[in-house]
């Protein structure tokens, strides 16, 4: 009796893992495109005001400021941890390769942190030309990235 007592209780403790896993899983995945969300938001305000869509040019350097700090904090191994691709999980855009090709993965976000940088250098200047050159650079390393390591849009 005490041996199907034991039984039970490493199986239904096991159960329990399991959610919480799953669970963890999908917000660390929900996390992560929070975080490319608001990314895009900022890129999308320094567009607006370089296309003369709005003309707030003071928004430009704090939002490019952003950027910068939102991707030199991602922790790469607790953002995109082992157990959160597609084959964990059917919400995640990410490719597996993000985990079998880590190196190249870690040195594309590295080349969008250099292109934020170069990016608030930039905004620091307020020479809107250079400034769009600068996003521009940096959309290119965000295209490279998705393009090599998340799924196409359909």
């Amino acid at each position: 009796m005490i041996r199907v007592i034991f039984i039970f209780t490493l199986l239904l403790s096991s159960f329990f893992t399991q959610i919480s896993y799953a669970e963890n899983t999908e917000d660390i995945i929900k996390y992560r495109k929070n975080i490319m969300k608001a990314i895009g938001n900022h890129i999308s305000i320094i567009a607006a005001n370089l296309k003369g869509k709005v003309s707030i040019s003071e928004d430009i350097l704090p939002h490019s400021q952003s950027i910068l700090l939102t991707l030199s904090s991602i922790n790469i191994t607790k953002t995109f941890p082992e157990n959160s691709g597609p084959n964990h999980s059917s919400t995640t855009k990410s490719l597996e390769n993000i985990w079998s090709e880590k190196d190249l993965f870690s040195i594309a976000m590295k080349e969008s942190v250099e292109k934020a940088k170069d990016l608030v250098l930039s905004a620091e200047s307020d020479d809107k030309q250079n400034i769009a050159k600068s996003l521009g650079a940096l959309g290119k390393t965000c295209g490279s990235c998705h393009n090599k390591f998340r799924k196409k849009k359909n």
